[in-house]
Parts: C-alpha cells; sequence; structure tokens
C-alpha cells in the first residue's frame, strides 16, 4: 500500500517520490538512484517527470528549491 505525503502539492507526493527527490537533491544520477533502489533506469526517469509535473518545473535545479519552499527537504 503507498502512503501519500501530505504536502501543499495538489497531488500529494508518495513515498517513493520523496525518496528519489531527496537522492536528487543530493545530486545523484538516475542511474546510481536505479542502482541503489533496484530499479531501471527509466523508471527513475518516470519518477523525475512526475516529479517535474507536480512542481511544475523543468529541471532538477528548480525541482530542488520548489521542494526546499514547500519543506519537503
Amino acid at each position: 500500500m503507498r502512503m501519500a505525503i501530505s504536502g501543499k502539492l495538489s497531488d500529494p507526493m508518495t513515498e517513493r517520490e520523496l525518496q528519489i527527490l531527496q537522492l536528487l537533491a543530493q545530486g545523484q544520477s538516475s542511474t546510481k538512484i536505479a542502482k541503489a533502489l533496484g530499479l531501471s533506469p527509466s523508471t527513475i526517469m518516470w519518477y523525475r517527470k512526475r516529479l517535474h509535473l507536480k512542481f511544475d518545473v523543468h529541471s532538477t535545479p528548480e525541482l530542488v528549491v520548489a521542494a526546499t519552499k514547500q519543506g519537503l527537504l
């Protein structure tokens, strides 16, 4: 069962999305994140796209800034 992380987003984040967001904020590449989580790189890219859509941003630095402003990082 997936648990949603409550926040100010209209579409709440899942625990997996938050986990990937934290690793992205640490500067990890999609390939390294995939290996660490036992997922494929394409799955990580899908999560990245979802995160960009949720935060309405176009880059990872923008994503990190937006997530920090939301108090998620």
